[in-house]
C-alpha cells in the first residue's frame, strides 16, 4: 500500500470512528428466576456507597419501597455513606430546618442501619422552589445530612496504606445545577433565598477539578447533560459549560438524577461516563438515543464500588434486584486531534 493510500484508510477510519455509537461498557441483566440467581453483592472490604435522587415523597410513590431495598443492599455491601442527587423535598422543598417534611420524608424513611451514615446531599430545582439555605443549615441539625453549601468538594482516601501505591484517593465534587442549567429567561419561577452564582461556581469547579491530583474525580450534580426521556434533552448549557472541564481536568463519571429513572450514558469518543439515578420516587418513560448503554422506567437506586483502577456500578430495582451492571476505567483514552483539522476521535 502506497503512503498516500495508507493516509487515506487511516483518515478514514478516525472518521468512522468519531461516527460510531459508544461502545456498551455494561450490560442489562436479565431477569433472574429467584433471589438465590441474583450475582453476589459488592465486596464489603471494597469502597462502596449508594446514590438516589428525586426522592422527597413523605414515602409514597415507591419512595418506602427504594428506602428498603436501599437498606438491605447498604446493609450487605457496608455502604460507607449515601450521594443525593437532588429534589430531596417535593414539590417546593423545605421552608426551614423545623418543616415537617424533614422527619416525613428523610427522617422517618431513610431508618435502616446501612442509611445511618453520612449522606451527601445536593439540591434540585424542586429544593430551589423553597428555602435553599434551610437545607444547608440542616447539616448542623442532623448527624448524617451534609450539605455545607450549594456547592462543595470532599476528597476520601481508601486502601491500605502501606500497600506499595498507597491509597487511593477520590475527589468527589458536589455541583449546584439549577443555576448552571437553567434559561435565564426561566429562572424567575425559583425562589430567591438561594444565591445564583453560575459563573463564580463554573471557576471554583475547574479550579477544584484542576488543582486535585486525585486519582478518582467524580462530580455530581442534579440535571443530566446527556439524557434519554420522553420529557428531557440533552442540556446545551451543561454540555457546553461543565463537558469541556470534565475533559481537560480527568473526571471520569458524571452522577445525576432529574429525570425519574435510571440511565447510563457515553457519547462516542468521550473519556466522561454519565449516569442517572432519579428514580428513588415515581418514575418516568426512558426513549433511546444515540449516546444511551441503559436506560429503564423502574424505581431503584445505584450502587458503586470503588477500587484503584475500576469503578463498578448497579442499578438495582426497589426490591434490591440487579439490572444493570457497568464498570468504569480509571483511565479511558483521551480525545485526541486528528490530522488536517479532521476533528476529534477516542
Amino acid at each position: 500500500m502506497t503512503r498516500p493510500l495508507a493516509l487515506l484508510v487511516l483518515i478514514a477510519a478516525a472518521l468512522s470512528a468519531c461516527g460510531a455509537p459508544p461502545v456498551p461498557v455494561g450490560s442489562r441483566i436479565p431477569s433472574f428466576e429467584t433471589d438465590a440467581d441474583q450475582p453476589a453483592p459488592f465486596d464489603t472490604t471494597a469502597f462502596n456507597f449508594l446514590v438516589v435522587g428525586d426522592w422527597g415523597r413523605n414515602g409514597y410513590f415507591n419512595q418506602s419501597d427504594v428506602a428498603r431495598g436501599m437498606g438491605r443492599y447498604g446493609a450487605a455491601i457496608k455502604n460507607r455513606f449515601t450521594i443525593s442527587t437532588g429534589d430531596n423535598f417535593y414539590t417546593s422543598g423545605v421552608t426551614g430546618v423545623d418543616d415537617p417534611k424533614w422527619k416525613r420524608s428523610f427522617e422517618d424513611i431513610y431508618k435502616a442501619p446501612a442509611l445511618q451514615s453520612r449522606w451527601y446531599a445536593i439540591l434540585g430545582n424542586h429544593d430551589w422552589y423553597g428555602n435553599v439555605p434551610a437545607e444547608i443549615l440542616y447539616t448542623r441539625k442532623s448527624p448524617r445530612w451534609y450539605m455545607p453549601g450549594q456547592y462543595y468538594a470532599t476528597e476520601m482516601a481508601f486502601g491500605d496504606p502501606a500497600a506499595p501505591e498507597g491509597q487511593t484517593r477520590a475527589l468527589f465534587v458536589f455541583i449546584d445545577t439549577t443555576p448552571l442549567a437553567t434559561d435565564p429567561a426561566a429562572r424567575d419561577r425559583f425562589s430567591r433565598t438561594g444565591v445564583w452564582n453560575d459563573d463564580s461556581q463554573v471557576a471554583w469547579l475547574d479550579q477544584t477539578l484542576s488543582s486535585s491530583k486525585a486519582q478518582w474525580k467524580i462530580v455530581v450534580g442534579h440535571h443530566p447533560i446527556y439524557v434519554g426521556s420522553n420529557r428531557y434533552s440533552d442540556n446545551p448549557r451543561l454540555v457546553a459549560l461543565l463537558v469541556p472541564i470534565f475533559e481537560r481536568t480527568g473526571v471520569q463519571a458524571y452522577i445525576c438524577g432529574h429525570d425519574h429513572n435510571l440511565q447510563h450514558h457515553r457519547p462516542a469518543g468521550s473519556p466522561v461516563d454519565y449516569f442517572i439515578s432519579g428514580a428513588g420516587s415515581l418514575t418516568r418513560q426512558v426513549r433511546l438515543t444515540e449516546n444511551d448503554l441503559f436506560s429503564l422506567e423502574a424505581p431503584g437506586f445505584m450502587a458503586a464500588s470503588m477500587t484503584r483502577n475500576q469503578m463498578s456500578v448497579r442499578f438495582l430495582d426497589a426490591n434490591a434486584r440487579l439490572v444493570y451492571a457497568a464498570n468504569v476505567p480509571r483511565t479511558r483514552g483521551r480525545r485526541l486531534p486528528l490530522p488536517f483539522g479532521l476533528g476529534e476521535d477516542n
